[in-house]
């Protein structure tokens, strides 16, 4: 068995290599749809960026005393400024919130087992420093703000948090499309148990993280391949959380809210049923007097695994992790550093990638800097 594996791994790795490199440059252009023409909205929409409303019922909540007593892993730093905090990681989870490999589809826009490989996490998740500015007071806004591909929060374990749809846009929820391969003796899932998964860009989570309720509530943590896809739920918390029996911070949103698991300070679920278009609710969690406005990740299969929108101000989080995106499509890191060493996709992908988004764009019909933006991106990415 190890001979095979050492086989397999030998004979897999030019495989993830042009993978890798061909999904970086290719993928990014479909995720910037969904980011500039959320970019665009927020610029053009005044009372996006305009005065929140009324704090009553805790929709400005002061998030430092949260902050102060957020457990975070060891790859982070958080660090509390004058009205705005700020975020620091190098992008790499420790080894125990991660499973050790991961199915990688053959096309990002149509996952699927069919053509899928095996990649090793040591190979598919890389290093890359982020900085990302929240602010301590979150301002509530009655307008809602969509969350886009990409980051959209920042979790406990370093990683960050995308909403639940896939690369193709709002069709497919990831958590319901969930898939596994098994090759040579090793078993790997899209997603793993702890809605999951790397991308050339980070590694990032899909739904509810029930690996960092156990890190909060001091359990062991465990991350699997998920075997199965059965269902209409993925792993409930309510048992991993026992221990606390109260909302379980896991991160926060960009526009600065926290977000936490789906338990409430009775023990009991809180149903999507109780929660506003953006996953969001006024309820009490643990280090305020009052009631106060935050994000639920829910374990379903559906769109309300993730946030979709904000209803806060997003702050320049939102324009850091997109210039993040920027660089690494140009080949650049993410904030500096020398460039890495990639060799070319395809040109074959790259067009077809470039012409699906440039088609998405035009369809719209309204957003001429989204375009624009395309166009020079695709002209200037190497393929």
């Amino acid at each position: 068995m190890g001979e095979n594996r050492r086989e397999y791994r030998m004979s897999n790795r030019a495989v993830q290599s042009q993978y890798s490199n061909t999904l970086k440059r290719s993928m990014v252009i479909v995720i910037l749809v969904m980011a500039f023409s959320a970019f665009a909205i927020m610029m053009l929409t005044p009372s996006s960026f305009g005065s929140s409303t009324s704090s009553s019922a805790g929709k400005s909540p002061n998030e430092t005393a949260a902050l102060k007593s957020t457990k975070w892993a060891t790859n982070v730093t958080a660090k509390i400024g004058n009205g705005s905090w700020t975020f620091s990681t190098d992008g790499i989870p420790a080894s125990k919130f991660m499973a050790s490999y991961y199915a990688i589809p053959k096309d990002p826009l149509n996952v699927s087992a069919a053509g899928a490989s095996i990649g090793a996490t040591s190979t598919e998740v890389k290093a890359k420093q982020y900085s990302y500015t929240l602010p301590l007071i979150p301002k509530w806004s009655s307008t809602t703000t969509s969350a886009p591909m990409g980051p959209i929060g920042v979790m406990l374990s370093g990683a960050v948090l995308y909403n639940p749809y896939e690369a193709g846009g709002a069709k497919t929820v990831a958590t319901s499309d969930n898939f596994f391969v098994t090759s040579n003796g090793v078993t790997a899932s899209f997603l793993d148990s702890c809605n999951s998964h790397p991308n050339p860009f980070d590694f990032h989570y899909h739904g509810l993280p029930t690996c960092l309720v156990a890190f909060a509530t001091g359990q062991k943590v465990s991350v699997t391949p998920v075997v199965s896809n059965a269902g209409t739920t993925t792993a409930a918390v309510k048992k991993t959380n026992a221990a606390s029996k109260k909302p379980v911070l896991v991160g926060y949103s960009f526009d600065g809210y926290g977000i936490y698991d789906n338990i409430a300070m009775n023990g009991t679920t809180i149903p999507v049923s109780a929660l506003d278009e953006c996953n969001g609710i006024v309820s009490s969690v643990p280090g305020y007097s009052k009631a106060i406005y935050h994000y639920i990740l829910e374990n379903v299969k559906n769109e309300h695994s993730s946030l979709r929108c904000f209803h806060g101000v997003v702050s320049s989080a939102y324009t850091q992790a997109l210039q993040n995106m920027v660089n690494n499509a140009k080949g650049g890191p993410p904030q500096g550093g020398p460039p890495p060493q990639t060799s070319s996709p395809s040109h074959m992908n790259t067009g077809r990638f470039a012409a699906t988004a440039q088609g998405l764009a035009a369809n719209s019909g309204k957003d001429a800097l989204l375009l624009a933006q395309l166009k020079s991106l695709t002209k200037n990415t190497p393929c």
